[in-house]
Order: structure tokens, then C-alpha cells, then sequence
């Protein structure tokens, strides 16, 4: 049996914590493959990663070869052979691209002689990708291309026949993935690609016949005048959109992601063709302030995990963004490559004269966990070129970062990490047709999209964050899943699915406190009239976008705002107001309550709109149980049997604050053990970290309610074990 069962890797009758260690055996001399192997089994692993470049094993004579009878670097079967007699379980990543600071992300030189084959974007044009830290990274292939695909199967064919003795059960090959962050190459404007004539021609017109069985019910949506499917030519303008032209558009988008998971499901069934079938996954794609990933490569009729990747290049918040996601949506959070160093070009590396820092490794390590990921991949823990800060170097030389890691793993396991459970009362339901939305350039309509999902949804995250208050991101609809949250935050705009609108009433039927932000919707996502959500409630809501001054309660404080409350319904609370204009209500008439908001209510660093915010919290029942006298660190606890881990994160200056924090300093941190489920007088504190001479401290209950001081370093990550004393 090959699974996740309690966040751990389930392969036969073991179970492995998913903690693995990303070594390109491509890249480190041969002579030195067995003490790599030592050094990371003694730092506590049991899983080995490694990618496997496919134009590295096929050149220009088109020949494959996993032996390396004439190159060491390609010798794949004898890395497997020693991997196993090492006692590992290995993950491989054959592509086809691997990225990785490869040329052409790994993608033979020779697939590009066949101009046919690549992806094109709305214009016609071939794709060329930007270079990778100085390493070229080549065309973009179509994807679904004929060409492309025959060439694909020779090379997965060579590839399974030369491994499957390695793939579970017969060998220590268990998960396999396919591609890297499959979306275009990070091409997620709907003009990018892919525009393959080809490709066009032998699946766009049975899209859409699959979509309107008749080309008059298509005529009638796309208001134009096709004889049949074949003769449908996509948009192939993204710009100054008025709201007819929506659904064409919107049809070209979900045919953008249909080609992606035919893509990755054509490769998977090459490879289970050969009875060979370890488990899948797929790693998702996410642009920067993007609460979902770019495409949802999920499907449910297939077995695959589904993992993300955390690289330098994003912020603390996008960290904390992918795992909440991945725990929420998918209940696993993997980080199928989790930085451990920094990819830089061959230039900056020979400038380089500093060691990777360990605050900064251990800032990664805790983000991590922090963020909800219950496993990942130490991306490079081997060095390599184009590349600084791995754990040991690539002769097997140990550096500092070897110890901070190896404490982690041994925290791993004393703390029984698969065991402790986040404390989540609030939920971020993304809505992925908004996101589409977003790609689009200058639309007539929507305009606030923009500064809906990028400002007032992440901003709310932000909020979360600084009030230290855990969340989860899904963009499912189960009801009776969402009934373990207090409350429900979602955007709001003028279209929203029917499915989607009926969801949030049976939400508030069964007792769920919905908060809504954005204008009530008046069309469905096939842009028709539809407006249950608005007839149920007897809120309407008028356009106006603009910046004012809004009343509340507590005070008044500037804000964003997209339109103005219509109600005259007696159980409809007005609550916020601009110039008498209701902007902010409440409504009682349901089991839980709904608040809909025409503001941007995340608080944006003004402390008057925090004020508003948490007041909306207690509201609906939620109260921080911890505290930080410092805003920019975070700080996320986890909870066990008698027992609970704190992480501290302190992000690079500047990233949840405006504190320009660097150095050391000693913050004050409140904690109500109460409400984690520690009732005891006295307990200890065990930094996780620390030497294992450091003696806990050992402090009492009430006073680590009132506060206690701790040290904490920027950027750094802090583990503390709290137990009974």
C-alpha cells in the first residue's frame, strides 16, 4: 500500500516521516555518492530525492542511456542500486522539465529543431523562457503536440523498462513526480499559450461541443456565428473586455487547464502502461499574492498528492499562503522542494564570501511547520552548482547548516510531530473564477478585482497573521467540513456560481458565521442572471468605487471601497457607513450570522481599522491565545497530547510589519496554555533548537499567560516544546 495515513508516507506495512533530502546525483562525483549517503542517513533521514534530466540521458544521437558506460553523471541505476543497499526509500522527478538551473530546464536541445511542436502565444509566437540564474532555459513545447508526446514515450518507455526494478515493491522507488509546476512555465496570462495550431485543431472543438452539445447553444453564449466547433477560433484579446465577451474568455481558461492535467495524466498512463505504478504527485504553481495556485491540477478519480514549491525568491507570507492552502484543501501539506541555500548564477557564487546563515535556515525550517507543511523535501541538501547553502558540501563535507538540520529532525521525532493538530477557528475560501479574473488586462467590468482578492483577501491573511490567529485556505465547498470553523471569510463580486451562492445560505442555515467582502453578485459564472444569494439575504448592493473616510463603532479610518448596502430588512444590522451611506452590515435572520462588507476591511498597518477588524473576531467568538510584543514575528502553536509546540517565526525585515527588525532583541510573549488544553501549574520550555545541554526553563502557567521574555533574532525560527513541568 503506497499513501499519506497521519501525515506520514504509508509504503507497505511501514511508515516513513515525509522529511527527505534533494541530492542530484547528476551533479556530485560518483566517489562520493556512499559518504553523502552516510552523512544524510546519520542526519536522521530515510527518504533521498533526486531529479532526473532527461536531455542529460538523451543527446543530440537521440540515444538513451541510464547507465553511464560512457558518462559517470548518467550511471541512475547504480545511484538506485546504492540507495537501497543504504536503506532508502528514494522520490524521483524525471520531468520532463526539472528546472533545477539545468539547460533548457532539461528538455533535450533537439526537440526544439521541430518548430511544429512548440507552444505558441496569442500572436503566433514560439515561447522563449527567461534563463534560469544564467542557465539557458530554452522553448516552451506544446504540450499535447503529437510530436512532442512520441518523443515523450520513447523516453518514458527507456526510462520505466530501466527502473521499474527499482519502483515499489521491488525496489525503494515510491513516489514519482511528474513535471515541475506544471502551468506554462509560469506562463498564467490567458495570451501566454498555448496557441499550437496543432493542438488547437484536435481538442479545442471537442471542448466545446463537450461544453454546449450544440453549436447554436455556443453561438447564442459567444454571440457570434459559427457554422461548427472546428470553425470557433479562441480569444486572443485580453484586454478592455466588456462583460459579453466573459464566458468566451472564461472557456479559453478552463480549456488552458484541461490541456495541463491532460498533459500530466498522458505521462502517468505511459508510465502505469508498463505495470509499473509508484505514487504520483504534481507540484502546483502559484504567482506571488495569489491565494490559490495559477491551476488546479487536482483529480479525483486519480491517486496523487499534491505538494508546492518554496524558494527564496517569495515571501514569508507566500509560505504561509501554499501550506495553509495545501493543509486546508488537501489535508497534506507537502513542500515538494523546501529551500535549504539559495540557487544563484555561477558570477555570484565565485563573488560569494559568506557561509548561508543558520538564523536564516532555521527561519525556513519553522516558516515551514509554522505554515502547516507536514513534510518536505530539503531543496539542495547535497551542493551543486548554481547553488550556496546546502547542508554538506558535494564531497560530503559537513557545514554548520548539516547540525541545525539534523536537531530538526531529531525534534521531529521526540515531539511526535504527525500527532500535534493546528487550532483552526477561521477559514479563507478562495474563489477561483475571481483569480481568472485577475489575469485578464483592464476589463470594463470588475474593475475592483484587482484590489479585492490581491488587497482586501490577502490583507485579511495578513491580519490573521499578525493577531497570531491560525487559518486555513480551501476553495471546496463542503459544508459539513466547514462546520469545525467559526468563520468563514470569502470575497464577494458581481458573479458568482449559483452552486457557490447556495452553498453560503445552507453555510449560515447550519450556523456558520459567513463574512463577505466585495459587492453582492447579480450574475452566475456563466455571467446570467443570478441573484438567490441576494434575494435570501435582501441585501443589494450599488458600484462605487473609491477611497473614504468609514464610520463604525470603535472609531473611523480610510479605506478602499467598492460599493454601497442596499437593505430593508429589519434582521439587517447597518454597522459601517460613509457620508450616511451603509457600507457594513450584520445579519441575524439565519442560524449564523452574515456580515457583508463593501470596504476593504484587512487594516492595511492602520491601527483603527485593526480595531475593526478584531472587534468583527470577537463577534463571531474568536479571541488571540498568544501574544507577541512585536508584530512581525509570528507565532502558530500546535497541540498534542498533554504537550504542544510554539513556533516563532521572525521573517526578514519588514514582511508583517513596517519594523525594519534586525539584530537580536527580546520580545515579550504571552501564551493561555488553557485554551491549548495544558492545564498545569508549572511547565518547561525546551527550545528544540538548542544544544542538548540547554536546560528547559521552567516557568509557570500563569506566568507565561501574563507574559515572560524571549529572545529572538531577524531573520531566525525558534521550536519550544511546552510540557508539563
Amino acid at each position: 500500500m503506497l499513501g499519506v495515513d497521519e501525515n506520514r508516507f504509508s509504503i507497505g506495512k511501514e511508515v516513513y516521516y515525509p522529511f527527505s533530502v534533494e541530492m542530484h546525483y547528476f551533479r556530485v562525483d560518483k566517489k562520493y555518492w556512499s559518504i553523502c549517503f552516510e552523512r544524510i542517513k546519520k542526519a536522521g533521514f530515510r527518504i533521498i530525492s533526486t531529479s532526473v534530466p532527461w536531455s542529460l540521458h538523451q543527446g543530440k544521437n537521440k540515444d538513451i542511456d541510464f547507465t553511464g558506460y560512457n558518462d559517470s553523471r548518467k550511471d541512475l541505476i547504480v545511484f538506485l542500486e546504492l540507495a537501497r543497499e543504504f536503506g532508502f526509500k528514494v522520490i524521483l522527478r524525471p520531468g520532463p522539465r526539472i528546472n533545477a538551473q539545468w539547460p533548457n530546464g532539461g528538455l533535450p536541445e533537439f526537440l526544439f529543431n521541430d518548430i511544429k511542436m512548440l507552444a505558441r502565444d496569442s500572436k503566433g509566437q514560439e515561447i522563449m523562457l527567461p534563463d534560469d540564474y544564467g542557465v539557458q532555459s530554452g522553448y516552451l513545447p506544446s504540450y499535447l503536440h503529437s510530436h512532442f508526446l512520441h518523443f515523450l514515450r520513447n523516453y518514458f518507455k527507456t526510462f520505466v523498462e530501466t527502473t521499474k526494478n527499482y519502483i515499489y515493491p521491488r525496489g525503494p522507488v515510491f513516489l514519482v513526480e511528474i513535471d515541475f509546476e506544471t502551468s506554462f512555465a509560469g506562463n498564467s496570462k490567458p495570451g501566454s499559450a498555448d496557441y499550437n495550431q496543432d493542438v488547437l485543431a484536435k481538442y479545442f472543438p471537442g471542448f466545446l461541443a463537450s461544453r454546449y452539445e450544440d453549436i447554436k447553444k455556443l453561438n447564442q453564449a459567444y454571440r457570434e456565428k459559427n457554422s461548427n466547433f472546428e470553425s470557433v477560433d479562441p480569444p486572443r484579446e485580453f484586454g478592455n473586455l466588456d462583460i459579453k465577451d466573459m464566458t468566451k474568455v472564461f472557456d479559453w481558461i478552463r480549456f488552458r487547464e484541461l490541456m495541463l492535467k491532460a498533459y500530466l495524466s498522458n505521462i502517468e498512463e505511459i508510465i502505469k502502461s508498463y505495470t509499473v505504478e509508484p505514487l504520483f504527485f504534481r507540484s502546483l504553481y502559484f504567482e506571488n499574492s495569489d491565494l490559490l495556485p495559477s491551476t488546479d491540477l487536482f483529480s479525483a478519480e486519480e491517486k496523487v498528492l499534491m505538494g508546492a514549491n518554496i524558494f527564496p525568491q517569495g515571501t514569508y507570507f507566500d509560505i504561509a499562503q501554499k501550506g495553509r492552502y495545501l493543509q486546508g484543501q488537501h489535508k497534506f501539506a507537502w513542500g515538494a522542494s523546501f529551500v535549504s541555500g539559495k540557487p544563484l548564477a555561477e558570477a555570484d557564487i565565485t563573488r560569494e564570501t559568506e557561509d548561508y546563515p543558520d538564523g536564516l535556515r532555521r527561519f525556513y525550517l519553522t516558516a515551514g511547520l509554522a505554515s502547516g507543511f507536514k513534510g518536505f523535501n530539503h531543496y539542495m541538501f547535497v551542493n551543486r552548482d548554481h547553488w550556496l547553502g546546502a547542508p554538506l558540501v558535494a564531497d560530503g563535507t559537513i557545514t554548520s547548516g548539516y547540525e541545525v538540520v539534523k536537531r530538526f529532525n531529531a525534534a521531529i521525532l521526540n515531539t511526535k510531530l504527525n500527532e500535534l493538530e493546528s487550532i483552526k477557528q477561521v477559514c479563507v475560501i478562495g474563489n477561483r473564477d475571481y483569480q481568472r479574473m485577475r489575469l485578464l488586462d483592464d476589463t470594463k467590468q470588475f474593475a475592483y478585482m484587482d484590489q479585492l482578492m490581491g488587497n482586501c483577501i490577502n490583507g485579511i491573511c495578513r491580519d490573521l497573521l499578525r493577531l497570531k490567529i491560525d487559518y486555513d485556505i480551501r476553495e471546496n465547498f463542503d459544508v459539513d467540513e466547514l462546520k469545525k470553523y467559526k468563520v468563514v471569510f470569502m470575497p464577494s463580486a458581481e458573479f458568482m456560481s449559483q452552486k457557490m451562492q447556495e452553498t453560503i445560505l445552507e453555510m449560515l442555515k447550519v450556523g456558520i458565521n459567513v463574512v463577505l467582502c466585495g459587492l453582492m453578485p447579480k450574475y452566475d459564472d456563466k455571467f446570467k442572471d443570478c441573484q438567490d444569494l441576494s434575494r435570501h439575504t435582501r441585501i443589494k448592493t450599488s458600484l462605487g468605487s473609491s477611497i473614504d473616510i468609514v464610520k463604525c463603532k470603535t472609531g473611523e479610518f480610510t479605506s478602499r471601497v467598492f460599493g454601497n448596502i442596499l437593505t430593508t430588512d429589519s434582521k439587517v444590522k447597518k454597522l459601517d457607513t460613509i457620508n450616511k451611506k451603509t457600507v457594513g452590515v450584520a445579519s441575524s435572520k439565519f442560524k449564523g450570522t452574515l456580515y457583508f462588507y463593501t470596504f476593504d476591511i484587512s487594516s492595511e498597518g492602520d491601527h483603527n481599522k485593526m480595531t475593526h477588524f478584531e472587534e468583527l473576531l470577537i463577534g463571531c467568538g474568536i479571541t488571540p491565545i498568544m501574544y507577541c510584543s512585536d508584530l512581525s514575528v509570528d507565532m502558530v502553536i500546535n497541540k498534542g497530547d498533554k504537550r504542544a509546540v510554539l513556533y516563532m517565526v521572525a521573517p526578514p525585515p519588514g514582511e508583517l510589519s513596517s519594523l525594519a527588525n534586525t539584530g537580536s532583541r527580546e520580545v515579550i510573549v504571552r501564551i493561555d496554555l488553557r485554551k491549548v488544553g495544558i492545564v498545569s501549574a508549572k511547565v518547561k520550555l525546551t527550545d528544540l533548537f538548542a544544544d542538548e545541554e540547554a536546560e528547559p526553563l521552567k516557568i509557570t502557567s500563569d506566568s507565561l499567560r501574563k507574559g515572560i521574555p524571549l529572545d529572538i533574532s531577524f531573520p531566525d525560527g525558534r521550536m519550544i516544546l511546552i510540557e508539563k513541568s
